[in-house]
């Protein structure tokens, strides 16, 4: 294969270069679920700023997501890459080194600077160096570090936080980032043609404040409620600076973000639909650990271990998908995930102190295979009526959606946990009163929550149902 400057490289090794990077960037996306309670115990902080760990990044992604598609088009892969690499290195080593939970999380914000630059990046490569009809199955490779990686990031962390301190679970990842820093020198070749353009420092402007307030609106949730002046404002302030946003790039000829896109009905209901997966997936991801720490006593290594077959589960089912996507389209993969995930979510909304493990491992399992038959033929789905640089700017919207719709999702579905636990807590006094009620309906007030919470999960699996329902079988377009 030659590069954009006539150089041959060597196709496979630039994309085993790719994944294992941005499977390490992705590893650490959802490692810190199971850690919550030993951080909230280990620096007194409540469940609402413990999932800034997770919140936190993720709106750093949704800010960087866009800007990747004008940094993917104006400048070097090679660089881009080593950049994003050195942002997520120099992050790990913060909040391994950190002596406070505001260290850790700065630590983590400069990490998903990286992450939010090699997610996208990976699948415009992918999708420029391999012909249409091998999209499925490479975007199915891309899919297994994507999803697979923070599927078993829990368990990787329960380990570590069984036999190491929780410094560990940022320490273990600097030796491989490293390596894949060696690798990229190396294997990494200009393979998007660069077409330089002015960056527009208004649209970053309007995109980072309205992305961000919104995001930051719906965190604020679980801390200060729904009605509260801070959540309205932030989320009006949000929406407005995105609407102007839009307004400014739809009529641009080279858009730093290109939103027309979304007026081609198969990519916007594809890139819908993934998003509404991944919130889902990493909703419940988020909420079952706790409940399994909580509510059930299990270690953060065995709470991990719970969630451990389905994230296997995931990588296999991804690959097999990619292909059944080359051979068939995405109609059919699309109805029968989206309702594999509604299928596994809803029995989560009846788990009990007594609930079977086995009955949680195979309902996990099934939500994992319904996410997996979606995520990266869907993404391939999406790209089906793009050409060119469209590639890019496709992929940074597609993902852009995914990261903001999710980071909105788990904020929701945190705020939902703490607040229905908050207003069924017992009062205080009756721990004094009657030890053995206050015990009882703190249990109802918390089972309450993670009811609530599930319920919400699979309100999200139900909508992406209606949505695959629109998909056309673009495989048999195609040909």
């Amino acid at each position: 294969m030659m590069d954009t400057n006539g150089r041959q490289y060597n196709r496979i090794l630039l994309m085993l270069t790719l994944l294992l990077g941005t499977f390490c960037t992705a590893l650490t996306t959802n490692m810190l679920v199971t850690a919550y309670p030993t951080l909230m115990n280990q620096f007194s902080i409540s469940s609402a700023t413990v999932q800034w760990l997770t919140t936190g990044p993720l709106l750093i992604m949704g800010i960087m997501i866009p800007i990747s598609a004008w940094l993917l088009n104006n400048f070097s892969l090679k660089l881009i890459y080593l950049t994003a690499l050195a942002f997520f290195l120099v992050g790990l080593i913060i909040s391994f080194t950190a002596n406070s939970f505001s260290f850790i999380l700065i630590g983590r914000l400069v990490q998903a600077i990286g992450v939010g630059v090699t997610f996208p990046t990976i699948q415009t490569v992918l999708l420029v160096i391999f012909p249409a009809d091998k999209r499925g199955s490479m975007m199915g490779l891309g899919g297994i570090v994507i999803g697979l990686a923070p599927a078993l990031g829990p368990t990787v962390s329960g380990w570590i936080l069984d036999n190491d301190s929780w410094r560990d679970l940022f320490g273990i990842m600097i030796p491989p980032v490293i390596l894949v820093v060696i690798m990229t020198l190396i294997f990494v070749h200009p393979v998007i043609p660069v077409k330089k353009s002015k960056i527009d420092a208004l649209a970053i402007a309007l995109s980072t404040i309205g992305f961000g307030t919104l995001l930051y609106g719906f965190s604020e949730v679980g801390e200060h409620g729904w009605l509260s002046t801070v959540v309205i404002t932030s989320i009006i302030i949000g929406l407005i600076f995105i609407g102007l946003f839009a307004w400014r790039e739809w009529p641009q000829k080279e858009p730093f973000l290109n939103v027309r896109l979304l007026k081609i009905p198969s990519f916007t209901v594809a890139s819908i639909i993934t998003a509404l997966s991944n919130t889902a997936m990493i909703g419940i991801q988020v909420v079952l650990p706790m409940y399994l720490q909580n509510v059930r006593g299990m270690s953060p290594l065995h709470s991990g271990l719970m969630i451990l077959p389905g994230a296997l589960v995931y990588g296999i089912v991804s690959l097999i998908s990619g292909r059944i996507y080359d051979e068939m389209g995405g109609r059919l993969l699309a109805l029968v995930g989206t309702f594999l995930l509604t299928l596994g979510t809803i029995p989560f909304v009846l788990l009990t102190r007594n609930t079977p493990y086995s009955y949680i491992i195979c309902d996990y399992t099934v939500l994992m295979i319904g996410v997996a038959l979606v995520t990266m033929p869907l993404t391939a789905a999406s790209s089906i009526d793009l050409k060119g640089i469209q590639l890019s700017h496709g992929t940074a919207v597609n993902s852009t959606m995914r990261q903001v719709m999710t980071s909105i999702g788990t904020a929701i579905l945190g705020s939902v946990l703490a607040n229905v636990m908050t207003q069924n807590n017992p009062a205080h006094a009756l721990l004094k009163t009657a030890p053995l009620a206050f015990r009882d309906q703190s249990y109802q007030a918390a089972m309450s929550g993670f009811h609530a919470a599930f319920l919400v999960a699979t309100a999200f699996g139900v909508i992406d149902f209606i949505f695959a329902c629109f998909v056309k079988n673009t495989r048999k377009e195609a040909k």
